[in-house]
């Protein structure tokens, strides 16, 4: 007897018609028509995904073949297929592991003070040190050499506020140096000042930055506050204008969504269209979720993304540059990109980079793992200096090693190796360990994610 695997996904019923189907042990993706979905809810509704069987002649015998071969249905037992995909997981775990992940942290102070900041322990005066100098930025290149395998990355620069006018000659060394060494960068920055850096903005330099707009500019100005008091929506303004013009720099806008500002998202999308940014390949934009936590550092329950997706859904329909969740973004584009590429969806075992070789150089000699907690102490992993990097091989096994098949409640999930487990360190704020997943929402969001993804390829296609 044929059993559902315990790693076949769904999704909603496409607007044309139709439904997506998801291997999360194979990667194939399948398009499957409403007779065969109804077989499958039928089967599925209310009962343990993992105890699913198909009778005989239950299933057309040319859809039975096909399905057996791209892995929706197995003879395996769920125990069997819980042991292949741990398996698969070591394999693309170790993999990832492979080749870390560079971060530089320029200045971890900033010159905004956002109203749902989760950095204020890293700003003026509750930090020893918060501007790097030139001298641990070729400590850092010193260290990165103790890698072996990093030739041709890209380093991503963060902060505090990365690209500041107070870092700016540190930042001219930082990529220049770079650059010879054959880098390239990708800043994630509030923008304010990115004027002062246009000769580093392009291909082969700073090629890429993600930028954080809150709305319109009634409502940018009120969450993303400048020190000075000045508007921050007008500079940001002017200077993407500058970057967009004069040089060929990829621009993704981070929209920061809560309840607050959800309701002017459009009349962002109408400026950025005014601009004629909307036509452009080089810019995007991403509405995600802003997270709150208690007192005690525990992240709350994110808004319901599918919520979110009913009121923005237009806006990534007309916009092909306009995507709408956090975590289940790359989700999507990874999605379109296995289709568009016949390749098969491209598993993983990590939610990101912190969890397999992400290494952040902050201000100060200190090297962690996770940017959401950088200088927590719950996430350093290692020092630099002129004598080069020491990592502790304790700290590092236990944030590089969190594999989503190692653990137990995401292997008994569907969503494995496709959501990973979440963010490590959410699970470690909210369940005091690394080894426990973050769900959020996104068993109740895939379901449209995946929808949209292949219903965007085969739009693509003229299908």
């Amino acid at each position: 007897m044929l059993r559902l695997s315990s790693y076949a996904v769904s999704s909603k019923r496409m607007k044309k018609g139709g439904y997506a189907l998801l291997s999360g042990l194979t990667g194939a993706i399948d398009v499957i028509d409403d007779g065969l979905n109804g077989i499958l809810r039928k089967k599925t509704n209310g009962a343990d995904h993992r105890e699913i069987y198909f009778e005989k002649d239950e299933l057309p015998d040319d859809i039975e073949k096909h399905w057996l071969e791209r892995g929706y249905i197995t003879e395996l037992s769920h125990e069997e297929e819980k042991e292949r995909i741990a398996l698969i997981a070591d394999i693309v775990h170790e993999r990832l592991t492979e080749r870390p992940g560079i971060v530089i942290v320029p200045d971890s102070d900033c010159n905004y003070r956002c109203v749902y900041c989760f950095e204020k322990h890293l700003q003026t005066g509750k930090n020893e040190k918060t501007l790097m100098d030139e001298d641990e930025v070729e400590w850092i290149y010193k260290a990165v050499e103790q890698f072996g395998n990093v030739k041709n990355s890209n380093i991503t620069l963060f902060g505090g506020e990365p690209l500041s006018a107070a870092s700016k000659d540190v930042i001219f060394k930082l990529v220049n140096m770079g650059t010879a060494k054959g880098f390239t960068f990708f800043a994630v920055t509030n923008g304010h000042d990115l004027d002062m850096f246009t000769p580093l903005l392009g291909t082969g330099k700073i090629s890429d930055i993600q930028i954080t707009m809150d709305g319109p500019k009634s409502a940018h100005d009120k969450r993303r506050i400048t020190l000075d008091g000045s508007s921050s929506y007008d500079k940001l303004i002017a200077n993407m204008r500058k970057a967009m013009s004069e040089t060929d720099i990829g621009i993704n806008i981070r929209v920061n969504t809560d309840e607050k500002n959800i309701d002017v998202f459009g009349e962002l999308i109408e400026a950025f269209d005014s601009e004629g940014w909307m036509d452009s390949e080089k810019f995007s934009v991403n509405a995600a979720i802003v997270y709150l936590k208690n007192k005690n550092g525990e992240v709350l329950p994110s808004q319901d993304i599918s919520s979110i997706n009913n009121k923005l859904r237009k806006y990534a329909e007309n916009y092909k540059n306009v995507t709408i969740g956090s975590a289940q973004t790359n989700k999507n584009q990874m999605i379109f990109n296995s289709l568009a590429n016949d390749k098969p969806f491209n598993l993983r075992t990590s939610f990101c980079a912190a969890a397999s070789g992400m290494y952040i150089f902050a201000p100060g000699g200190k090297i962690y793992s996770c940017w959401e907690s950088l200088g927590r102490e719950c996430s350093e992993i290692g020092s630099y200096s002129a004598d080069g990097m020491v990592i502790d091989p304790v700290k590092s096994s236990e944030w590089f090693g969190r594999n989503a098949a190692l653990i137990p409640e995401c292997l008994e999930c569907k969503y494995c190796l496709i959501c990973a487990g979440g963010c490590p360190q959410y699970a470690l704020y909210n369940s005091k360990s690394l080894y426990k997943p973050f769900c959020d929402d996104f068993g109740k969001s895939y379901d449209w994610v995946l929808a949209d993804a292949v219903e965007k390829y085969l739009s693509e296609q003229g299908l």
